[in-house]
């Protein structure tokens, strides 16, 4: 029952979570106008505001107009009931399940943000820093120099690589690697740097083998970060585990 109610929550949260992404680093108020079309400005009714159901019923378009309606809302909210349902399975109620549901927020609003504007914006991204730094002083299952040492790790790898593609990585990437040496610790960053490189890779050639990327167009970069992260906050452990088991071989 609890597994149930936590996933019904994710997706409730989630499709708030896109409110957010999408209108925060527009200056926009979350509270007014109400959830409307953006193409023809109607009011959506309730059923209509239904996570990912109603999407699927009205097959992704504007009950009124017929306008497109965008696949990021059903990806975010499933992403973010599946990402807390997992958090659930894997700690049970303990602080590191509040870690992991504050961070698979953060993560949502960064990443709808990033996918619509390719921005990350620094009204949700520098609060959500303070807060996490406060937690683990708190909360430090690796020992608080480890959280302190990945973020600063995290930030000096990503602005260095900023600085060699000259624009083929944006500096918001760069902050949101704080962020994500807050969360892991030392050796889950470098974890989380191999693991979203790979999801970037495979996600970019895929694009353009499909012919949906540019031979010069970018992707955006942040929510394969943030995959990669919650992914090893939940069995990064196991891996780290298994690639040092390697040496001793």
């Amino acid at each position: 029952m609890y597994t149930v109610l936590i996933a019904l929550y994710g997706l409730i949260f989630g499709s708030f979570f896109n409110v957010v992404g999408l209108r925060v680093p527009q200056g926009e108020s979350i509270v007014a106008p109400p959830s409307h079309c953006t193409a023809c400005q109607r009011r959506l009714r309730w059923y209509e505001l239904v996570p990912v159901l109603s999407w699927l019923v009205l097959r992704g378009r504007c009950r009124t107009c017929r306008a497109r309606v965008s696949f990021l809302y059903p990806l975010i909210e499933l992403g973010t009931a599946l990402s807390v349902t997992v958090f659930w399975v894997r700690f049970g109620w303990s602080a590191e399940f509040v870690v992991g549901v504050f961070a698979t927020g953060v993560f949502a609003v960064l990443s709808a943000a990033d996918f619509a504007y390719h921005r990350i914006p620094d009204k949700i991204l520098l609060p959500g820093i303070a807060l996490l730094f406060a937690c683990r002083l708190w909360f430090q299952p690796l020992g608080v120099w480890s959280y302190i040492g990945g973020a600063v790790l995290g930030y000096c790898l990503l602005y260095l690589v900023a600085l060699v593609s000259r624009g083929g990585m944006g500096y918001g990437d760069v902050k949101l690697f704080l962020f994500v040496g807050l969360l892991v610790g030392v050796w889950g960053t470098l974890l989380t740097l191999f693991a979203a490189s790979f999801i970037g890779t495979v996600v970019g050639l895929s694009l353009r083998a499909m012919g949906r990327l540019a031979p010069k167009q970018h992707i955006a970069f942040g929510p394969a970060i943030c995959l990669a992260a919650l992914a090893v906050l939940l069995y990064g452990d196991y891996a780290i585990h298994a690639y040092l088991q390697l040496f001793r071989l």
